[in-house]
């Protein structure tokens, strides 16, 4: 959904709580960690996230996955993407979700509003 400024609704920060020894689909080399937030259902269902790296050194996101959303389930966010240090970023990173029926559920407010 938009806000009447027409952006997207923002939360608040979340940074990373730990890392998780074991996760079913890490790979070789590869790293998960959790991260806790609090999710207001006003906001509607997350269509998207913006990321920022603190640390000196880039490294490669494969993907996040939120679980437990309420009335929707989990909703995954394919990334691929190097991430390196916020310095070298104008704006904030953003990703959005590998789900379809969050651009269809978009282009009819766009269309609504045309």
């Amino acid at each position: 959904m938009f806000a009447a400024s027409g952006k997207g609704k923002v939360g608040e920060k979340t940074y990373v709580d730990k890392n998780l020894p074991t996760f079913p689909t890490l790979g070789d080399k590869q790293l998960a960690y959790s991260i806790s937030f609090d999710w207001d259902a006003k906001f509607g269902i997350p269509g998207a996230f913006y990321i920022k790296n603190y640390m000196t050194d880039e490294f490669f996101l494969v993907s996040v996955i939120l679980e437990d959303i309420p009335n929707h389930g989990t909703i995954q966010f394919v990334c691929n993407s190097w991430i390196y240090n916020f310095n070298k970023y104008e704006k904030d990173r953003i990703f959005f979700a590998n789900d379809v029926s969050f651009y269809f559920y978009d282009t009819q407010i766009l269309f609504s509003k045309s």
